[in-house]
């Protein structure tokens, strides 16, 4: 005969692998000053558009470096188009984010600790009202 797990120890088991697969997937979607990066870049990349038509925001790839990308776009554009082209609010946009990177990984990891114990709290009191209907007594 092959020794069993105990329902509640299994339970608690699964319950332990949905925590780190949730704890996963925070870190998978951690922000990063190289995401923020680039998502200034992809700003920039509208904004040029803004003042040149022809620029098209979509069509143009992110590179490996995309701090020197956003330096590089921002001295041409402000060459090309001057006071036209002000960058300033994704500049701030882009600061406010980094200021605030902080913050934002405590609410990742903090909702991803909550909802899963949410969801496992759910399902332990379903499972212990289903299991009095079956008890004898």
């Amino acid at each position: 005969m092959t020794p069993r797990l105990p329902r509640d120890r299994l339970f608690g088991l699964l319950a332990l692998a949905w925590l780190a697969v949730a704890a996963g997937a925070a870190a998978a979607d951690w922000p990063t000053p190289a995401r923020i990066a680039a998502e200034r870049l992809q700003l920039a990349f509208l904004w040029a558009n803004a003042v040149d038509k022809d620029f098209r925001p979509y069509d143009t790839p992110v590179g490996g470096d995309p701090d020197a990308q956003y330096r590089e776009l921002v001295a041409d554009y402000q060459a090309r188009f001057g006071d036209r082209f002000d960058i300033t609010p994704v500049a701030r946009l882009h600061d406010a984010a980094l200021a605030g990177l902080a913050r934002e990984r405590v609410g990742i990891v903090a909702f991803a600790v909550l909802s899963t114990a949410a969801v496992w709290w759910l399902l332990r009191t379903v499972r212990n009202l289903l299991g009095r209907e079956t008890r004898p007594g």
